[in-house]
């Protein structure tokens, strides 16, 4: 999906500051509420102690981790012409976002364009040791998924497929061992048993893009290995049948994670905001889901197009086609009408997530990596949000893009 339309926030987000400018660092722990002095070097939080400064404004927190991010500036991880300078090009822009940790994600496409996605996603990391730092994983958001129109969203019809472990196993080895997710349907031909077999061997299996509406598949999907439900809420027609649908017998299942977008424009605050007292915060994952064209100044790109407000759709349809907000937008819109800050929000960018994947939960702590933000409360009469200033990543801090905050 190259474009040569002007980029909105491709400039100026690898400026890094430096070290020596912010350590050590006073500000507001993001749990506890209390004053903090922290220093951090060799890529470590080296210690944290009680700050006596009186002039702290700004509050510390791990950074961000996210799951789904397809692209930028008109550029797939799933395009076959993406390059390796590409890749890492878009892995580090997201320092200038708050997200230290990422899984690139490749959309439904060809075998071939898949196997060259994760190739460059390999190269890159292997090529860039800040890049490899950042990469966590990679996320197949496909290609087993409901080929129904609406439930498959902007996937292309053609390329939907049910699941091979023959194929996989082709991208497993091209991505170097790095697939860490895979979003498939359960009433996928032989979904089940992909299933069990993603499960032993340590890749995580979550549900979406689905049309199921038999909650016994649901079931048989967990038992086999299956954690996660991917932007829940979406992926869906516009009409669902009212009980039960893929919604609700997903909802259903409490030991399932649930990852939303929270941008407003794929699901509004008042069903976010029932959907998570449903789920719990323990088990909530807030991803960006960028969309190939974030970052793009509004226009039509092809079969897709970004409207003035920034929402990015499949043009002439009313279908989102990814998202064009940023993780600090998300915890922000979570935030609204919140009197105060309220730290659960952040364990659906940091600790969820990593624990979903079955890495180490992030922590403020000494001897943990210096994978940091650093924000501060923007309060009105109604709500309180939060205004990214800077993330650091393996001690390196980088300035907020100006695209990090939130509305």
């Amino acid at each position: 999906m190259a474009t040569d339309r002007p980029q909105s926030d491709r400039e100026g987000n690898s400026i890094a500051f430096l070290q020596t400018d912010m350590n050590p660092i006073h500000a507001y722990h993001y749990h506890s509420g209390q004053p903090i002095k922290m220093t951090i070097g060799g890529g470590l939080v080296k210690s944290i102690e009680p700050s006596e400064r009186p002039d702290i404004e700004s509050y510390i927190a791990p950074a961000f981790w996210d799951i789904q991010t397809n692209g930028r500036w008109g550029l797939s991880f799933s395009d076959s012409s993406i390059t390796v300078d590409q890749v890492a090009e878009i892995v580090r822009a997201h320092a200038a976002l708050g997200t230290a940790r990422l899984l690139p994600t490749l959309i439904t496409a060809p075998q071939s364009s898949m196997i060259h996605g994760v190739e460059m996603i390999a190269q890159a990391c292997e090529q860039y040791p800040d890049v490899n730092r950042i990469v966590a994983g990679i996320h197949l958001e496909g290609p087993a998924i409901s080929e129904l129109e609406g439930y498959r969203g902007a996937h292309p019809v053609d390329a939907v497929r049910d699941p091979s472990w023959f194929e996989f196993e082709q991208l497993q080895r091209a991505s170097g061992g790095r697939i860490r997710l895979v979003t498939l349907a359960p009433e996928r031909r032989g979904a089940i048993e992909f299933i069990a077999k993603a499960f032993a061997n340590r890749v995580t299996i979550a549900l979406g893009h689905t049309a199921c509406c038999d909650l016994e598949t649901y079931k048989l999907a967990y038992a086999a290995g299956a954690r996660l439900s991917t932007h829940l809420g979406n992926g869906v027609a516009q009409l669902l049948p009212r009980h039960p649908n893929p919604i609700w017998c997903q909802l259903g299942l409490d030991d399932l994670f649930a990852s939303f977008i929270a941008d407003i424009h794929h699901v509004d605050l008042s069903t976010l905001q029932s959907m998570i007292r449903v789920k719990g915060w323990e088990r909530t994952i807030l991803v960006s889901d960028f969309s190939p064209l974030a970052g793009c100044a509004p226009g039509r790109y092809g079969e897709w197009e970004v409207e003035p407000s920034g929402k990015i759709v499949v043009a002439g349809t009313p279908y989102l086609a990814g998202a064009n907000a940023d993780l600090t937008r998300g915890l922000s819109n979570l935030q609204r009408g919140l009197a105060w800050l309220d730290s659960r929000i952040f364990a659906t960018v940091t600790t969820n997530p990593a624990k979903l994947l079955g890495f180490a939960e992030p922590r403020l702590e000494p001897g943990q990596p210096a994978d940091l933000v650093l924000f501060r409360r923007s309060e009105s009469s109604l709500s309180s949000s939060i205004e990214l200033i800077a993330t650091c990543v393996s001690g390196e801090w980088h300035p907020a893009s100006q695209h990090s905050s939130a509305d």
